[in-house]
């Protein structure tokens, strides 16, 4: 009609020409109206249902299926062949090759009518279609398109609400893709067809493209296809050759691509994952040969490639191999802070994804070259592992980490409900730890595990949001360790560990340390764990630097504060260890409560020198307190309010310290934390059954501040605040004495304390007061004391306005002292009313020094002093009325300086008044160390004091005068007597007014006085002179000497005194070991001669000997030396007369003799001139006739006539007779002194 209406306007438009023509057109277009709306009315009063056995026998000869339709059919012609049924089977009826809920297909009218079903249009509503693969593989449809040829084509199909259902009756598995939607073409039975739509498999939409071309003879169609998960998730596509036959093969290309996780960042884009791979797939297997996958398209340099094979059927199972170069996860967003979030490892367990597990048996191998996990590399990763379709079993998973480390794993690896499970065996083995721990640490130059292997065994878990080691074995250079270990990482992130340690050195626990985390200064592990556990037990192990043994240490940790259940240790450098502890705030300002026992071995314990450290207590506090240790001591720290933290905490003390009982409670306003600041009430309390031990403690060792053995006790009190200072008193007691400040104190920020009040003494033996300031070993009675006390730590100390007694004499004066260096220095000045000798002498060589046999002169007591060096330095200026020993007084008015040091201790200027005359004295001892290394030096003088004051009563009553003296000496030993027994020294000494009794000169004229003495007996002789000796005395005006000492004796030698009309010399040895005296003196005459001759200086001699002791000592004169010399004498005397005479007449012959030779003598000489002269005529009267018989040649001389012969023989002289011959008696003869004799 359209066609006619446009025909009828373009006619009348041409102005009515072809009138003729328009007319026939005008019956023909009616005709054609007529044949048309016949072809559309016509079919609607056709029945068509007579049709249906045509048209099912015409639908079972293109599909080679039985086709049945159950449904109405309708057909209409116009304005194209349209033609409509429901309810269509294919195949038999209980089980159909497909079914479909309606059909509405549209043809080419003309193809149509030529028998040639060209479809333009298609509507399948639900259809449904069943394929199988049977027990032996081959494919099924129930159809057989093989006889439709090219007679059906579709233009157009739209498919909807359709389902295609794979049974697979080897596996009686079905696979259903319900919900497709979509348009297909179909140019006939054979291809080409493409289809483009939607459909749903396993509860999950999808966009799907298929095309094929035409099929060869063979049956080979080349197909291609896409699917892609409707949000873009991923996508398959595979292009290649498809065969359709019984046993369909399918050989091509597969790429699948998957889309990253949606970024939330910019920086956090990533590339798809694109897997591509040749594939072949039949109804047996599919097989990817040579795939590559590409985990991050943006990312080439990380590729993977690998093979793939999947076992179809009833056995289904698949084999895969994977191997790469380099494999890494994304990196981390660059902006992110790496200390303000967990570790890696945390976030990586928490970013596992689960395992895809294929839902049949199968074997995969990985073998990659390297894989990046952030921070470090896996490398020659291989894992071989096998599927039973529910879980993945790791045989074998070998990789490579830094420090030549090989990781080894095996177990199983699980999917549950999309969360991964890991359970297995595990073995990590390091060459070097200290690479392998930059993993998870960061690197230390020093590291102690530097060239250190190890390994690690034990057993992996992992499970929902919990990652756990247990029966684990850590092995560190040699040591073998257990470790359990659990990794919280879900809602809950905590750290539970269990570590049973061997017995190790400080090396070995430095080595263990440096593997973990530094759990303190790491603020990545408060991140991670922010609560946990722990349980370390070790038979020895280093901590903080020193060996503790039997540690035990569990504890629970949190964001609020670490609660230790046990913290415990047999041996920690020298303390013992048990408590229970509860620690809150910061580092800087830890809050701890709890309880426990502390057992301390020795003041210099190292433990107790860490804590020390740790605790900031100052080491002038340390020195204090070294004395006092071992201890055992229980501890409780509690919050002031039960339950109220910050409200102040107590802290109780009690137990064994410095050998006594201790109690103690302080309580801190500001907790332990802040009692530097905070106000503090501080009570203690302190006593001992062994009072000498505690004080001993207390560094009193060499101290007795206290006599008797009575208890004890020490009670301190004092309230205030670091800043604001302390208001209190202390005081030490043992029985009635005591020892007393009452004052105030203030403690400086370097721990140094000062303080200003008074203090109070009242003691039975002041002896330690004086050894307090140094000057160990002096002897004091008893002191009632009190003065001003001022100090600054050992900086300075005043004692002023000193105001005490001592027995029966008062003292005064003022001590200070003051570190100059190291050592503190003290001066002062003492005043007192007496002084014992014993005192000074125990003062200066030691209490001890002084202990000896009553049975000999010196003490053998040690010189001990001074064993160790002095703790310090001092000089005191001290003044005394008298000096006393044994209550009699020895000097009058007396002032020295007590001197000491380290190494000496001195009476030094010692100037005092004796016997009319002064005594200056220095003598010191010294010096520190071993007792044979004791040596005691001085100098003493006198000058003017009378002799009978200074020496003992024996030698006074004997000798007097006037003593000027000096000595210098010294000596070494262990004892005061073997130091006698060394002494060596030199001196002099010189008398005025020397009076030595009963040796009077006067006995020499009485000697030469007697008479007879030839006829008196040696006992008269001995009565008269002994007589004539006492009669007087020996004086000299002045007498001088020298003296030496050597090997402790003292020695003068050669005395010579010469005196009034005497001379008195000799010598004297002291042994001053034991006062031993031995000498001997003579008397003789001086300025006196004897007219007689009987007494001569020679040989009148008396002799005293001097034997005894100095304080006993026994004077003996020896006259029979002077007796004998005097009868000697008078022999003398008259043998000299009668040698006289004889000397007379032997002189007389001497004469006569010597006149008789001389006579010969002048005889001999006058012959021997005789004799020479006629040899000389004889010789000149040769010569001349020598000289003749020259002159007259040959003529031969003859003697002249009465010449005389020469004498040839001996010259007799003769002597007359009576010549030489004796006269009177013979020489040497007796003389004839009485006539008739």
């Amino acid at each position: 009609m359209c066609a006619a209406s446009a025909y009828t306007h373009a006619s009348f438009s041409r102005g009515r020409t072809g009138t003729v023509l328009n007319r026939i057109y005008i019956v023909v277009g009616l005709f054609a109206i007529v044949v048309l709306a016949g072809a559309f009315l016509a079919p609607r009063f056709i029945q068509w249902g007579d049709y249906r056995d045509r048209m099912e026998v015409l639908a079972t000869s293109v599909l080679g299926a039985e086709v049945s339709i159950r449904g109405d059919i309708s057909f209409s012609l116009l304005p194209s062949p349209r033609l409509a049924f429901s309810d269509v089977i294919v195949g038999d009826a209980e089980a159909p090759a497909a079914t479909v809920g309606a059909v509405e297909a549209e043809f080419v009218l003309m193809d149509f009518l030529r028998d040639i079903y060209n479809v333009t249009a298609l509507t399948l509503e639900s259809p449904v279609v069943h394929l199988t693969v049977d027990e032996n593989g081959l494919f099924g449809s129930g159809v057989d398109l093989s006889g439709a040829g090219n007679g059906v084509a579709l233009e157009h199909a739209r498919i909807s609400n359709g389902s295609i259902r794979l049974e697979d009756l080897r596996s009686a598995e079905t696979f259903v893709a319900q919900r497709i939607d979509g348009d297909l073409r179909l140019s006939s039975f054979v291809g080409p067809f493409q289809f483009q739509g939607r459909a749903d498999y396993d509860d999950t939409r999808y966009e799907v493209r298929f095309n094929s071309g035409a099929a060869d003879d063979q049956g080979n169609a080349r197909v291609s296809s896409f699917v892609r998960e409707a949000l873009g998730a991923f996508s398959v596509t595979l292009e290649g050759v498809l065969a359709a036959s019984a046993a369909p093969r399918f050989e091509g290309s597969l790429a699948y691509r998957q889309a990253p996780p949606e970024a939330e960042r910019a920086d956090e884009i990533r590339g798809d994952l694109v897997l591509e791979s040749a594939v072949t797939v039949s109804t047996d297997r599919v097989v990817l040969s040579g795939y590559t996958l590409q985990p991050d398209e943006n990312r080439a340099g990380m590729r993977l490639t690998g093979a793939a094979s999947v076992q179809l059927g009833l056995r289904r199972s698949f084999d895969a191999v994977v191997s790469g170069g380099v494999f890494s996860l994304p990196p981390r967003d660059a902006t992110e802070v790496a200390s303000e979030l967990p570790y890696e490892f945390v976030r990586m367990l928490t970013e596992l994804p689960a395992p895809p597990i294929p839902p049949m048996p199968g074997r995969l191998g990985v073998d990659l070259a390297e894989v990046g996990l952030r921070g470090f590399a896996l490398r020659e990763l291989r894992v071989d592992a096998i599927s039973d379709g529910t879980d993945w079993t790791i045989e074998q998973a070998v990789g490579r980490l830094p420090g030549e480390t090989e990781m080894r794993f095996s177990g199983v690896v699980s999917n549950d409900s999309g969360v991964v499970g890991l359970q297995g065996d595990v073995s990590i083995v390091a060459a070097r730890l200290e690479a392998l721990s930059q993993v998870w640490k960061r690197p230390s130059e020093d590291s102690p595990l530097f060239n250190t292997p190890g390994s690690l065994e034990g057993r992996l878990m992992l499970a929902g949001d919990a990652f756990g080691l247990s029966h684990g074995r850590l092995n560190v250079d040699g040591k073998s360790h257990e470790l359990e270990l659990r990794i919280g990482f879900g809602a809950e992130p905590r750290l539970d560990t269990v570590l049973k340690l061997a017995s190790l050195d400080d090396r070995e626990t430095a080595a263990l340390l440096a593997l973990f985390p530094d759990a303190v200064n790491d603020a990545n592990f408060t991140i991670s764990f922010p609560d946990g556990s722990f349980s370390i037990t070790a038979e020895q192990a280093d901590v903080m630097g020193l060996m503790a043994t039997d540690l035990v240490a569990e504890a629970q940790w949190s964001p609020e504060a670490v609660r230790f259940s046990r913290l415990s240790a047999s041996d920690w450098g020298g303390l013992m260890l048990s408590a229970a502890l509860r620690v809150s705030g910061s580092l800087g300002e830890p809050y701890v409560t709890g309880s426990g026992q502390v057992g301390v071995t020795a003041g210099d314990a190292p433990g107790l020198m860490a804590l020390y450290e740790m605790a900031g207590v100052p080491f002038g506090w340390q020195e204090g307190l070294a004395g006092t240790w071992p201890a055992d001591l229980q501890f409780l720290i509690a919050e002031a309010e039960q339950g109220v933290e910050g409200a102040g905490q107590v802290l109780t003390l009690s137990g064994d310290l410095a050998a006594a009982a201790i109690d103690l409670r302080a309580e801190m306003s500001d907790g332990l934390s802040g009692l530097s600041t905070g106000e503090l009430r501080l009570v203690a309390s302190l006593e001992a059954e062994n009072g000498e031990a505690t004080l001993a403690r207390l560094g009193l060792a060499d101290i007795p501040l206290f006599a008797g053995d009575d208890v004890l006790v020490a009670s301190l009190f004092f309230e205030g605040s670091g800043p604001d200072g302390f208001d209190g008193r202390m005081a030490l007691s043992q029985g009635g004495q005591t020892v007393s400040y009452f004052g105030a104190l203030r403690v400086a920020q370097n721990g140094e304390i000062s303080g200003d009040g008074t203090l109070d003494v009242l003691l039975d033996d002041a002896s330690g007061l004086a050894s307090l300031v140094g000057a160990r070993g002096a002897s004091l009675p008893e002191v009632e004391a009190s003065a001003a006390l001022s100090f600054e730590g050992v900086r300075r100390l005043t004692l002023d306005n000193i105001a005490g007694a001592s027995g029966d004499a008062g003292f005064g004066g003022y001590l200070e002292m003051q570190r100059l260096g190291q050592l503190p220095n003290y001066s002062g000045q003492i005043n007192t009313d007496s002084l014992e000798l014993g005192g000074l002498a125990a003062a200066l060589f030691g209490r001890d020094a002084l202990i000896g046999n009553r049975a000999a002169i010196w003490p053998e007591g040690p010189l001990a002093a001074n064993a160790a060096p002095r703790p310090a330095r001092g000089e005191i200026a001290v003044s005394t009325g008298s000096l006393t020993h044994g209550g009699l007084g020895f000097l009058g008015e007396t002032s020295f300086n007590f001197v000491w040091s380290p190494e000496s201790v001195s009476i030094s200027r010692l100037v005092g008044a004796i016997g009319g005359g002064t005594l200056r004295l220095s003598i010191e001892q010294c010096c520190a160390g071993s007792l044979s290394a004791r040596t005691v030096s001085g100098q003493v003088t006198l000058d003017g004091a009378a002799l009978d004051s200074i020496v003992p009563e024996a030698i006074g009553w004997g000798l007097s005068g006037d003593l000027f003296a000096g000595l210098q000496f010294e000596g070494t030993g262990e004892s005061l007597g073997e130091t006698v027994r060394s002494l060596t020294g030199e001196g002099n000494f010189a008398f005025s007014d020397f009076v030595a009794q009963g040796l009077a000169p006067s006995v020499f004229p009485a000697i030469a006085g007697l008479e007879n003495v030839l006829d008196m007996e040696a006992d008269t002789l001995e009565t008269l002179i002994g007589i004539a000796l006492s009669q007087g005395d020996f004086t000299a005006d002045d007498a001088r000497g020298a003296f030496t000492i050597a090997g402790g004796t003292v020695r003068v030698a050669n005395l010579i005194i010469e005196g009034a009309g005497g001379r008195l010399a000799g010598s004297l040895n002291l042994v001053l070991d034991t006062l031993g005296l031995d000498g001997n003196y003579v008397l003789t005459p001086r300025d006196y001669v004897d007219p007689d001759g009987l007494v001569e200086p020679d040989t009148a001699r008396i002799i005293a000997q001097v034997t005894g002791t100095l304080l006993a000592p026994v004077v003996r004169v020896d006259l029979s030396e002077m007796v004998a010399a005097i009868q000697v004498r008078a022999n003398e005397l008259e043998v000299e007369r009668l040698e006289t005479l004889r000397l007379e007449d032997e002189a007389r012959q001497r004469a006569a003799a010597q006149e008789r030779n001389r006579l010969i003598e002048e005889q001999r000489r006058r012959a021997a001139e005789e004799a020479a002269r006629q040899a000389a005529e004889e010789e000149a009267q040769r010569l001349e006739e020598e000289q003749l018989l020259q002159e007259q040649g040959s003529e031969e001389i003859v003697p002249e006539a009465g010449e005389e012969e020469p004498i040839n023989g001996p010259l007799n002289l003769g002597f007359q007779p009576g010549v030489n011959q004796p006269i009177g008696d013979g020489v040497n003869q007796p003389i004839q002194l009485i006539p008739g004799q």
